[in-house]
């Protein structure tokens, strides 16, 4: 068993028809209502194992098939709401599930004449499950983060792990990994390249050039400096764990958590550093859900934009990226040059939350002097 961890937060016209005719011909008014499906991967739930057994081969897939779906669907749904909800989500019936998914795909496939093994993915409707979630009065997220990089520092007896070998906090890092998660994690190898870019001490004393440094080589804008400090009651032979962990970087607001972990008598440490990374793992991403709620019959907002551009190309790239947004509901283009786009851009939710999930897809919204700029990070 697992005592209770404690934890708290703080808070570190066109110009004429003529022109809208061409625009309309090239296809470059762009009105992305909400049917339109968006960030499909979200609403995809992986691998997830069935087994069942039943008197014959077909029906034992049958009873797999929609107990998965049944998993699936809660976990999709888990996934986009915040913890303080799941109790409450909905309980549908397999028809009504069934209703919801839009396909399956079918992995590692064993059957015998009573059995039936595999590994299903379920891809469901995003419109679908967004209009249940609306109409029973939940607001959730599906804005994936950018991944994090984790920069595990682990303090035993006065001293500090970061890359030596063995680093259990690093290894049950990396043995946590969760590809659907709205916030992703990259572990580091911890190489040579990664002993020369941080130290422990820079690490924890949060050296935002050296964290930058790292994050920048393995692809990711943010870190997470998780410093985890493991004491012993030798009384009771119990491990106690205190749990600091600051976001750095440029998706979110920067902030630190703290938690403590207190392991039951007779259970290892690694049991204690693995349920702390899931504890830890879920906070994280339950603040990231927090900042990007798609909160219930939010007003709609629109703002003037202008994309400097170099080409159609480079356009339409932007396009492609600006269609993957959730908070956007339309995209008006206004004028168009071979330089500049202009467009009124139709959102929910606040500006912030819009700079942050256009973050996400290297997209940076800036206030210039008559209008918002913006442009691709790179």
């Amino acid at each position: 068993m697992w005592w209770p961890c404690r934890f708290s937060r703080f808070p570190l016209h066109f110009r004429n028809l003529a022109l809208a005719g061409l625009l309309l011909a090239v296809g470059l008014i762009v009105t992305t209502p909400m049917g339109v499906t968006r960030a499909a991967d979200v609403f995809s739930v992986r691998d997830m194992v069935v087994d069942a057994t039943a008197g014959s081969a077909t029906d034992a897939r049958k009873v797999a098939l929609t107990n998965g779906q049944k998993k699936a669907f809660r976990a999709l749904l888990e996934r986009l709401t915040l913890r303080t909800n799941h109790a409450d989500l909905p309980i549908l019936s397999d028809a009504h599930i069934s209703e919801l998914v839009s396909g399956i795909e079918v992995g590692d496939e064993k059957t015998s004449s009573v059995r039936y093994l595999a590994k299903i993915t379920y891809h469901f409707k995003p419109d679908a499950i967004r209009e249940l979630l609306r109409t029973e009065g939940f607001s959730f997220a599906e804005t994936r983060s950018k991944p994090v990089l984790i920069v595990p520092v682990y303090q035993l007896a006065g001293t500090q792990l970061l890359w030596d070998d063995p680093n259990p906090w690093r290894t049950a890092w990396a043995g946590h990994q969760r590809e659907e998660s709205l916030v992703p994690f990259i572990v580091p190898k911890g190489d040579l390249s990664d002993v020369a870019d941080i130290g422990p001490a820079q690490a924890m004393a949060a050296i935002r050039k050296r964290l930058d440094t790292i994050a920048r080589r393995y692809g990711a804008t943010d870190t997470l400096v998780a410093v985890a400090t493991l004491t012993i009651n030798l009384v009771a032979n119990t491990p106690s764990l205190d749990v600091s962990v600051s976001r750095f970087g440029a998706a979110t607001q920067e902030y630190t958590n703290v938690f403590s972990f207190t392991g039951a008598s007779g259970k290892t440490t690694d049991n204690l550093l693995n349920h702390a990374v899931t504890e830890v793992a879920s906070q994280v991403e339950e603040n990231w859900k927090r900042d990007n709620l798609m909160q219930l019959n939010s007003r709609q907002e629109s703002l003037v934009i202008s994309v400097p551009i170099t080409g159609i190309t480079y356009w339409t790239d932007i396009r492609k990226r600006l269609d993957s947004i959730a908070f956007i509901r339309r995209k008006d283009v206004l004028s168009l040059t071979r330089s500049e786009v202009i467009m009124d851009l139709y959102f929910v939710g606040s500006v912030t939350q819009l700079k942050l999930a256009l973050a996400q897809s290297d997209l940076l919204l800036s206030q210039g002097g008559t209008s918002w700029i913006l442009r691709p990070v790179k």
